[in-house]
């Protein structure tokens, strides 16, 4: 009789089980199982989470986003004005361009991407800020470049949707909280106004999504990035949404941990270091 060691290695949900077993065996063809010396049990690395699409990944909001979505095996697409090098893919498109063009190529070049399948999600979390009531010289230059980082990046992630979005998938849309008059930045106002209104029309029937797909659209105020303490030195942060809870909680809306508020707008806010998420 002698002592052998017979590692078995297999496969258990989606985790790699390693057990080590002693045994005494007198022969190759008769062994006897003795007992498990351990368990090494890992998460699987190259397990595909999903596919997700994120508008605006090279933003504060969106590089966080791919970030965690990239710690969690998630096979991310970013689509916006720049590269995000931590994305597994990236189309880049131009502000120059139409709206029929830009479209044209994120679909093209998704459709190439996917080579068949679809995404579980869309998120556009595309944005800009910029100043300027109708007294300001660049007035009507800095209204036509809101409407290109915020409306023209929603059309095309709704748009997207009806093309390359599974089944029950989930579309996500950005707008702004508690959205009145904006007489000192009036583009952004409006760019804003017009995400407000394309929601809800999505929300309404004959919107054209594929079955089932879960949509909800989050209403942000200010969110605490680094740009925005630059900008904003003197602001009091602790009524800023902190980034890294926004993140998260999109991550669970779009994972299944959260359940989606269907349909819903989703206004966040936060004061004096409480951040809150009412359902509209």
């Amino acid at each position: 009789m002698k002592e052998k060691i017979i590692k078995i290695n297999y496969e258990h949900f989606g985790w790699n089980v390693l057990s080590k077993f002693s045994v005494l065996a007198n022969n190759e063809k008769n062994i006897i199982l003795l007992f498990a010396d351990f368990f090494v049990i890992e998460k699987k690395t190259n397990q595909l989470s999903g596919r997700v699409v994120v508008f605006g990944g090279s933003g504060s909001l969106g590089r966080s986003l791919i970030t965690l979505f990239n710690k969690n095996n998630w096979e991310v697409t970013s689509i916006g004005t720049r590269a995000n090098d931590e994305a597994t893919h990236n189309i880049v498109v131009s502000n120059d361009e139409s709206l029929e063009v830009q479209g044209k190529k994120v679909i093209q070049d998704t459709s190439s991407l996917l080579n068949g399948e679809k995404y579980d999600a869309i998120l556009c979390v595309a944005g800009g800020f910029c100043m300027g009531n109708l007294a300001k010289e660049d007035f009507l230059e800095t209204a036509d470049l809101m409407l290109k980082k915020i409306l023209n990046p929603s059309l095309i992630a709704s748009k997207l949707s009806t093309v390359n979005l599974k089944e029950d998938g989930f579309l996500m849309l950005t707008g702004v909280a508690d959205l009145q008059s904006t007489p000192g930045y009036i583009g952004y106002g409006i760019a804003k106004a017009a995400v407000h209104h394309l929601f809800n029309s999505i929300a309404s029937k004959g919107r054209g999504l594929p079955k089932n797909t879960k949509f909800m659209a989050i209403l942000p105020a200010t969110i605490d990035t680094s740009n925005n303490r630059k900008a904003m030195p003197d602001a009091d942060f602790s009524q800023w949404i902190p980034l890294d809870l926004l993140t998260r909680r999109i991550f669970e809306y779009t994972n299944g941990t959260l359940s989606v508020p269907q349909g819903k707008m989703v206004q966040i806010t936060t004061k004096n270091g409480d951040t809150n998420f009412v359902e509209l």
